[in-house]
Order: structure tokens, then sequence, then C-alpha cells
């Protein structure tokens, strides 16, 4: 019966319900795309590291992050450090801060030089045209990958040359999750980074993968005891440096907007719960005056508004989906990252919220006076 009078009551005023799930919806949608996004700008720093395709990296002494220190080491250390942990596959990137020039338009950038003839360094996202032609190296070695939010920017597209340190490169793809929010990547042959920017003999990382079952920790100290002058570091390590950096420089302003976002969004939540079971309080005077009980009044007030919740929730999740990926496609320097886990904790604080707020109501119920609400 409780269910029943519930449903009636929801859709007696279809408008008032569709404004109230809709503010239940915008409020968690406000949250998620602020949890997405500083969850985005966490994976678009380390992206690159994460997909490496190494299990081990071995950088000059004192490394710690891509972006908290420069590397160089020599390329005759690669044997070495391939017989010191027996490594199964190895491969070495440049990685340099330019600055790239563009119709007068100065972009600071990571240029990343990597072998297209192995998996070591290779942008994972291509989202047009194609990677460096990894059967041909003089025709490798002028071309260029970009990111797309930079050359949507700077108003390129594939097909088209660009002047990089001197040498000119046709672009043949642009690549999507590369818009560091310190700089995006570009990406050129390893031949042409070392060309370009007059290392000789030099790389700025030796990437070893592992045999299988050998311990990363295990290998990071064989390394460092058998290979003098150098740093080695597994991927979790070095992106855990660099995601220290950006905490020690963005943690606080973000961390700041989300509760403030999160305050916002749940007043909102709680209001619009208030607000929807107050302007029905003639109807349950009504309920009340033909005998039903103030528990059963405190359980249909408790069914509509879980109802009203269950469906913000679901219209939240969607419209924070569809706005997120609408931004990234508009936005591409923007990745908002929408976790299931974010999603269970903000359906659970869009519950107690919306059943909070149906809390103050109920108390009311038990004051109505049933006379009152016959008068006009």
């Amino acid at each position: 019966m409780g269910i029943f009078l519930a449903r009636r009551n929801l859709l007696h005023e279809k408008g008032k319900l569709a404004l109230s799930v809709a503010g239940v919806a915008a409020a968690l949608a406000l949250i998620l795309l602020l949890l997405g996004f500083r969850e985005g700008l966490y994976v678009t720093l380390t992206a690159f590291v994460d997909n490496m395709g190494a299990d081990l990296i071995v950088a000059q002494s004192g490394t710690q992050g891509m972006f908290t220190s420069d590397s160089v080491v020599p390329l005759w250390l690669h044997d070495q450090a391939v017989t010191a942990v027996n490594a199964t596959g190895a491969g070495h990137i440049i990685i340099a801060g330019i600055i790239l020039t563009r119709n007068q338009t100065k972009t600071p950038v990571l240029l990343v030089g990597y072998d297209p003839a192995t998996t070591f360094g290779t942008p994972w996202n291509i989202g047009q045209g194609r990677g460096l032609d990894g059967g041909a190296a003089s025709t490798a070695n002028n071309e260029i990958l970009l990111d797309t939010w930079l050359a949507q920017r700077n108003g390129i597209a594939v097909g088209d040359t660009l002047d990089v340190l001197g040498q000119t490169f046709t672009v043949v793809g642009l690549t999507r999750e590369t818009a560091s929010w310190m700089s995006p990547y570009v990406f050129i042959s390893l031949d042409a980074a070392a060309s370009i920017l007059g290392l000789n003999n030099m790389v700025s990382y030796h990437l070893l993968r592992l045999p299988a079952g050998v311990n990363p920790t295990v290998a990071v100290a064989t390394i460092e005891r058998e290979v003098p002058g150098i740093a080695a570091l597994t991927p979790t390590d070095m992106a855990a440096a660099d995601q220290r950096v950006l905490a020690t420089v963005m943690a606080t302003p973000l961390n700041v907007m989300i509760f403030i976002g999160t305050v916002i969004g749940v007043a909102v939540m709680g209001l619009t719960a208030y607000t929807a079971v107050t302007d029905q309080m003639r109807e349950y005077g009504v309920l009340k005056a033909v005998g039903a009980s103030g528990g059963r009044l405190a359980w249909l007030v408790t069914v509509e508004t879980l109802c009203r919740a269950v469906a913000g929730f679901v219209c939240g999740v969607g419209l924070g989906y569809v706005t997120a990926a609408l931004i990234m496609t508009i936005w591409p320097q923007f990745n908002i990252v929408i976790r299931p886990g974010t999603i269970v904790q903000a359906g659970v604080l869009t519950m107690v919220m919306t059943a909070l707020a149906a809390l103050l109501p109920i108390r009311r119920l038990s004051q109505i006076d049933p006379l009152l609400v016959f008068k006009q």
C-alpha cells in the first residue's frame, strides 16, 4: 500500500518530480566531475610512465621522477644494465623539455624520442593518423606525432609540416591522453631526437623488461650495485614521485575546490529533498485525516525521498559521464576520469543526504492538524 501511495504522490505532479530529480542529478554530476578532474590530472601526469612498457627504468643517479629532474645516461650502459638483471627486453628513450614555436605561438612541450621498431616509449593512444614508420628509419626520422590539444591550439592537422629545433617534420598522427598539466607530449624517432638535441651516444633512460617472477625491488638493488652512477626505478616509484610534485603544487587549491563543490552539491541535494517533501504537506495531512498513522506517513515520506534519490543518482551518473565526454571532446587538454569507486561513494552520499533531509519534514508530520488541511 505504501509503495502504491508513494508512486501516486510522485507522479501526481510530474513537473515537480522532474525538477527535484534534476536538482539531485546536477549536484551529483558536479561532484563526480570535480573528483574526476582531480583523478584525471594524476592519471595524465603519469600516463607516459605507466605506458612505457618497462618493468625497470635506469636513469641518471639522483633521478626520482620524470618531472623532478633531468636524466642523461651513456648509451653504452645498455648492455651492462641488461646483463645485471638478465632482462628479457630492453630499449632506451630520450625525453627533453623544449619550446615549440608555431605562428608566433610558443608552447613548452616534452619531446619524446623512441625507437619505432620497439614497444618501449611508444604513444599508447593515437586518435588520428598512425605511429612512426617502424620499418624505415630514414622515413621515421622525418615524422612526428603531436598531442591532439596541441595540434588544435596551433591549427595543425595530420599531413602538415612542423619545424622543431631547425628540422622539418611531417605530422603523421595525433595522440590523446598526452596533454599533461605541465606540458603536452610530442613524439619523434630516437635518432631524430639525438640529432636535434645534439646528444652523442647519450639517452635519457634505459628501459628493461624483467624475467617472469623476478622481484622488481631485488632487481633495483642488483642493478644499482653492479652498475655504478645510475638510479634504477620501477614505473610505480617514478609515477609516485611525479604525483608528489603535483600534490605539492596543486593539491591544496584542488581539494578546496572539491570541498566547496561537494558542500554545494550536498546542500542542493538536501534542499531539493526537503522542499519536495514540504510541498506535499497538504497531501500528507489528508492521509492523516483519514486515519494514516505517524509511522505510516514517515515510511511514505522515506520511500518517496529514496525514489527521488535513486532517480537523481542514475540521472546524475549519466549526466556526469556525458558531460565529461563532451568536455574532453571540446577541450582535449582535460582528462576526466570517473572511477567506479567514486560513483559508489557519491551514491552513498546521495542516499544519506536525501534521507537526512527528509527527517525534518517527518518531524513536522506529527504536528499536522488534520482539520487544517480542509480549510481554504
